[in-house]
């Protein structure tokens, strides 16, 4: 007896996502770029720190910053995934202008796409504006550890983030140019398109977020501690 073979699911990505995944990381990067090169030229002649102020930075860290990041993982983690969610939700509310505009929607989309391209350079540029100075200040293997272990993936859900914006703003143009001219249309239909697109991968940037948090809380200063323990033998 020959028994059916079951059907192979797979998960496939929307069409235009590799393009439009590039892009927010080229434009994040692009922030990250222009504020190092802003902090470069302000405090061109920062100098490593020696001996005595790296022990009382490792003393600050030890006594002030381990017990304070113990305790502000829910801040930290509604803050990040706040400003992902913001750059994901915040330029489709440009569709309200096209409700009273009908004829404006090329406009509207590139107004959208706008949006996001400056929504993801400020977020690099605000972001990372101490990431010289601890280049400057600090050993390379600092630098690994304050930003590696938490940092990626927090790097990773902003660019799904601003990469779900680009795609949302795609299938709401096509919404829009099927149904705009559509009597029984109304605003709580196009809020429910939008949830409908949205809430899935604002689901996985909380989490990626959460864990990011977890360990930036957790991780993060044990690693940066014991940093510090090598490089202050390293210079005694």
């Amino acid at each position: 007896m020959n028994i059916p073979s079951r059907p192979v699911i797979c998960m496939k990505l929307p069409k235009n996502f590799p393009r439009y995944f590039l892009i927010a990381a080229f434009l994040l990067f692009t922030g990250i770029v222009f504020v190092v090169i802003q902090t470069a030229v302000i405090y061109h002649n920062v100098a490593p720190l020696n001996a005595t102020e790296l022990a009382a930075q490792a003393d600050y860290h030890s006594t002030v910053h381990v017990p304070h990041m113990a305790s502000v993982f829910p801040l930290l983690l509604f803050a990040n995934a706040g400003v992902a969610l913001f750059i994901l939700i915040v330029p489709l509310f440009w569709v309200w202008v096209w409700w009273f505009c009908r004829d404006l929607l090329d406009w509207i989309i590139i107004v959208m796409q706008v949006t996001v391209c400056i929504l993801m350079v400020a977020l690099g540029h605000n972001s990372f504006a101490r990431i010289y100075l601890t280049y400057r200040l600090l050993p390379w293997q600092m630098i690994a550890t304050i930003y590696l272990p938490h940092g990626w993936l927090e790097m990773l859900a902003f660019v799904l983030a601003g990469t779900a914006a680009f795609l949302t703003i795609d299938a709401l143009r096509k919404y829009l140019s099927e149904n705009g001219n559509a009597s029984a249309l109304h605003p709580g239909d196009i809020c429910l398109f939008i949830l409908g697109w949205v809430w899935k991968i604002g689901l996985v940037i909380f989490v990626m977020m959460a864990v990011a948090a977890i360990i930036e809380c957790q991780v993060t200063p044990l690693l940066v501690k014991s940093a510090f323990d090598a490089a202050l033998l390293s210079v005694t």
